[in-house]
C-alpha cells in the first residue's frame, strides 16, 4: 500500500474524491484535509484559531512551521495506528514537501500523488457554482495564482520522482472515482 497525496487547482474536486476514497479499503486509510483542519481551528478563540482565522480570512496560506506541526500531529498517529494517509492540502509548498518526503523516507512510506487535471475556467466556474461565503471571482483567481506559485512546483516534483498519475476530473464524479479506484489498484500491485 503506498500513502495518497492528491492534488489539483482548487475546484478540482480533491475533497470530494477524498471522500470517495474513504469507502476505498475502509479502515486503511486516514484522511487529512488541511483546509478542514484550519476552518475547525479558526472555530476557536484561542493563538492557533485566531492565527489561522486572520490568515485564511485575508485568503493567505498559513505558515509552513504551523502547517507542518499539525502534519507531525497526524503523521505519528498514522504511523502509530498502522494505517495509510489519504492527503488533501498537503504539502502546499517545497519545505513542506521536503519535510514530508524525509519523514516518509525515515518511516519507509510509499507515496504516489494524483493529480486532478481540470481547466482554469473549469476550476472558476465550479467554485463560483459552490457558493461559499467570500468566494468572488477576483478571490478565486487570487487562490489559483498562489496555487500556481505554490503547489504547481510540489505536482511537478511527484511527476519528476515518476510519483504522480495524472486523472482527466473534466467528468462525471463517479467515472473519476472509478478511475482513481483503477490507477490506485494498478499502482499498489506487488506490494
Amino acid at each position: 500500500m503506498k500513502d495518497i497525496v492528491l492534488f489539483g487547482m482548487p475546484g478540482a474536486g480533491k475533497g470530494t474524491q477524498a471522500d470517495l476514497l474513504k469507502t476505498y479499503m475502509p479502515g486503511t486509510y486516514v484522511h487529512l484535509s488541511t483546509g478542514d483542519v484550519f476552518r475547525a481551528l479558526m472555530s476557536t478563540s484561542n493563538a492557533i484559531g485566531d492565527h489561522v482565522r486572520e490568515k485564511m480570512e485575508q485568503w493567505l496560506l498559513i505558515d509552513d512551521k504551523v502547517t507542518m506541526s499539525l502534519f507531525d500531529v497526524y503523521f505519528y498517529s498514522v504511523i502509530a495506528d498502522k494505517k495509510y494517509m489519504l492527503l488533501d492540502g498537503y504539502p502546499r509548498s517545497i519545505p513542506q514537501l521536503n519535510a514530508y518526503l524525509t519523514k516518509s523516507h525515515d518511516y519507509e512510506r510509499e507515496i504516489i500523488g494524483i493529480y486532478f487535471d481540470i481547466s482554469e475556467e473549469e476550476a472558476i466556474r465550479r467554485m463560483l457554482e459552490r457558493g461559499r461565503a467570500g468566494e468572488s471571482e477576483e478571490v478565486i483567481r487570487t487562490r489559483l495564482e498562489k496555487y500556481y506559485k505554490f503547489t504547481q512546483p510540489i505536482k511537478d516534483a511527484f511527476a519528476a520522482q515518476q510519483r504522480l498519475i495524472t486523472i482527466d476530473a473534466s467528468g462525471d464524479i463517479d467515472a473519476i472515482h472509478q478511475e482513481v479506484v483503477r490507477v490506485l489498484e494498478e499502482a499498489n500491485k506487488g506490494l
